[in-house]
């Protein structure tokens, strides 16, 4: 959602399955700490590709919303 959203987008996002209020809930935080092996992975991973921390976290959770979607069958 956006900063301009009003009540029917909260609704709609209610309605949303689990993944989707998550990835949504995942833009809207400035940011996302993880343990120590995992933040050591996504620096690695943003420094051998040569895009930011965040970008790495958007890539991986956009895969993983394709990957479900592809195994659910939709």
């Amino acid at each position: 959602m956006t900063s301009g959203s009003d009540a029917r987008d909260a609704l709609a996002l209610d309605d949303a399955p689990s993944e989707i209020r998550a990835a949504a809930m995942l833009r809207e935080t400035g940011s996302m700490s993880f343990d120590a092996g995992v933040e050591a992975a996504l620096v690695a991973a943003a420094a051998e590709m040569r895009v930011a921390r965040s970008e790495v976290v958007r890539l991986a959770v956009r895969e993983w919303l394709a990957a479900r979607q592809r195994g659910s069958g939709c």
